[in-house]
């Protein structure tokens, strides 16, 4: 029977730090050099080298699981569709806010195993927080401080839920359709996987989204909730899955809460 595996799980939070400098010494000094992709999504330097501290740090440790990174190489389906366990990060989530000038930009390493996150390390260079989790249970932690520890209660307070969704992308009628029938009174607009921390530490409630992000975006944050007490489930209301022939993400929606059978 496959035994899920067993990581240092700070190890890898000290690898989020470490490339979360490296961006910030980017950031600081302007020097961004941006180039676009084929699907006119930008790309930087600091991309770049963040991923290059990510996958050299991993690769050092006494660990043999495969990388896929939104920067790295393009792994087609036939090779990875066997993966049991494998890495997947986003060196730099929210390069549109890290261009613009604006902090709300994260470091996301994710660890998947059968199909569904594990653990996961997201860093927010500019404010130095921390949110990590895995099998011992899911923490934040601000500038080397305290461990404070996530733990999401079964029911939010239902007549007041609050939403977060993404600041670059402009929300469907349907979407917000969706969010009404939840009854929900609150939406906050916020870049890269700040949404997921905010859905762990209890500050917002919910996470629709029908838009496609990439597993990379996701992966991380998603462990994060789940270890909290969350949930994240796709549109046929099932555990949301990884390593799919397209790593495009379909309909989701994050619950930062344990019992959703009342809003579902």
């Amino acid at each position: 029977m496959p035994v899920k595996p067993n990581i240092n799980i700070q190890a890898i939070c000290s690898i989020a730090v470490q490339a979360g400098k490296k961006l910030l010494e980017f950031y600081r000094k302007n020097d961004l050099q941006v180039q676009y992709k084929e699907d006119n999504s930008p790309v930087s330097a600091a991309d770049y080298a963040a991923n290059k501290i990510i996958t050299g740090e991993i690769e050092k440790l006494a660990y043999s699981f495969p990388i896929l990174s939104e920067e790295g190489a393009d792994i087609p389906y036939e090779v990875r569709k066997d993966w049991e366990t494998f890495w997947l990060i986003d060196p730099l989530d929210g390069t549109k806010e890290f261009i613009k000038g604006n902090d709300n930009f994260t470091v996301n390493i994710g660890l998947v195993y059968q199909s569904f996150p594990i653990a996961g390390v997201i860093y927010l260079p500019v404010n130095d927080v921390l949110y990590f989790a895995d099998k011992n249970g899911a923490f934040k932690q601000i500038a080397s401080g305290e461990l404070i520890r996530l733990q999401l209660p079964q029911e939010p307070d239902y007549q007041n839920l609050r939403a977060v969704k993404s600041s670059s992308n402009a929300y469907r009628p349907e979407e917000y359709e969706v969010l009404k029938k939840l009854n929900v009174k609150q939406i906050t607009p916020i870049g890269s996987a700040v949404k997921y921390c905010m859905i762990a530490e209890g500050s917002a409630d919910i996470y629709y989204r029908q838009s496609p992000n990439m597993e990379w975006d996701s992966a991380a944050g998603q462990a994060i909730i789940e270890i909290s007490g969350g949930k994240v489930l796709d549109a046929n209301k099932q555990r949301f899955a990884y390593n799919k022939p397209s790593l495009i993400n379909g309909e989701f929606i994050c619950y930062g809460f344990g019992d959703s059978s009342k809003l579902i």
